[in-house]
């Protein structure tokens, strides 16, 4: 009877220990390579739900607008409250990353956030290659305090559930899968070969290739400030600071960034631009204005304003602001660069000036021999 019960007891061991060596992700973060910090000890007092819809990600967090905001070094301003993070596996190695900031309250995303490009390090991200998703893959999606690429900003030490999701498909608890390779540019199938081009014959006279136009893209850096004042039923007026980046190319093209919000334009003949961007007030989704913008870029300076107003819960806002940037190089628009029209040298015909030096030759030779 004892060899019996210690037997069993041996078998017991051996099942426990298997099941152990087996633990992994998403059970437990024991086969996890973190990129960004390790919190995997943090605790977790959040859950959270995830979907696509559309070109939506939406991931639904119990604490979205619990944790508290926390000015941030980096994004020099206090919007947000959350790190979201990503566990992808790739070449056989489950990684965890974080790859978006999340606004207070804010519950979506943009589908194409998931990437190697937003995820910024290796192995997902490198010189020449952007990992992207792959469809019947499956992602595990977690928010957190504030933990992107540091600890220097963090606003609580807590973190929610691992929610699975399977590309392409929807929620799921089935963490099996097999993995998609990835071409030589991280995305998902073959790349197309470049076709063989067959040799030209060689020419007998070679034109001058036109110069080709550079295009160069210059970085305004500055800052915008103004006030936001709120009436009606709460009455208040309170300060804006942020930082602007307006990035502009030699063919016009502008992007111009302020609170984590972007708009493209065009700039005009005479230096100027417009555009429209979005401010969330309080940062609930409930008061969103729309600012209008506009400014002009003058050699390696870039000013303008911005203003906006809407009504909303019982409350009228008002936002204005001015800004003013400045750029280390000077855009040099395309249109307005000197075009030159390479001379041919491949025409049947003689230039005037070499015949004309010919003729004279000529009458000096003869009148020098008729001198003679």
């Amino acid at each position: 009877m004892k060899y019996n019960s210690f037997f069993f007891a041996i078998i017991l061991l051996a099942g426990l220990v298997c099941s152990q060596a087996k633990a992994g992700f998403p059970d437990d973060f024991s086969d996890v390579q973190w990129i960004d910090p390790d919190i995997s000890s943090w605790a977790q007092t959040s859950s959270i739900t995830v979907n696509v819809s559309g070109s939506t990600l939406q991931v639904n967090g119990s604490k979205k607008d619990v944790w508290p905001r926390r000015f941030h070094s980096d994004l020099r301003n206090d919007c947000c409250n959350r790190s979201l993070w990503i566990f992808a596996k790739y070449q056989g190695q489950w990684y965890a990353t974080t790859f978006e900031y999340m606004r207070f309250g804010q519950v979506n995303k943009q589908r194409e956030a998931v990437s190697g490009r937003q995820i910024k390090r290796s192995p997902f991200f490198r010189s020449g290659f952007d990992w992207e998703p792959a469809d019947g893959e499956v992602y595990g999606f977690m928010t957190s305090g504030m933990a992107r690429f540091n600890l220097n900003n963090v606003n609580v030490r807590e973190r929610s559930n691992v929610a699975l999701y399977k590309w392409g498909v929807g929620p799921t608890d089935n963490i099996d899968f097999e993995e998609v390779p990835r071409n030589a540019s991280g995305g998902v199938g073959e790349e197309e070969p470049e076709p063989e081009a067959e040799p030209e014959p060689e020419p007998e006279c070679t034109e001058p290739e036109p110069v080709a136009e550079q295009v160069n893209s210059h970085v305004f850096a500055g800052t915008a400030s103004g006030t936001l004042t709120v009436t009606g039923e709460n009455n208040s007026t309170s300060p804006f600071n942020d930082s602007v980046e307006i990035n502009v190319s030699d063919d016009r093209s502008l992007s111009f960034t302020v609170s984590d919000e972007t708009f493209t334009a065009q700039v005009a003949q005479d230096g100027s631009f417009s555009g429209q961007f979005t401010f969330d007030i309080g940062g609930l989704g409930i008061c969103v204005v729309n600012i209008d913008v506009t400014g002009v870029i003058s050699g390696s300076s870039a000013s303008g304003s911005a203003s906006g107003e809407d009504s909303c819960a019982g409350n009228n806002a008002n936002f204005t602001a001015t800004f003013t940037a400045q750029s280390q190089t000077t855009p040099s628009y395309l249109d307005q660069r000197t075009t030159t029209t390479p001379r041919s040298i491949c025409g049947k015909k003689v230039p005037i000036i070499p015949i004309l030096d010919l003729i004279l030759t000529e009458a000096e030779t003869e009148a020098e021999t008729e001198a003679e």
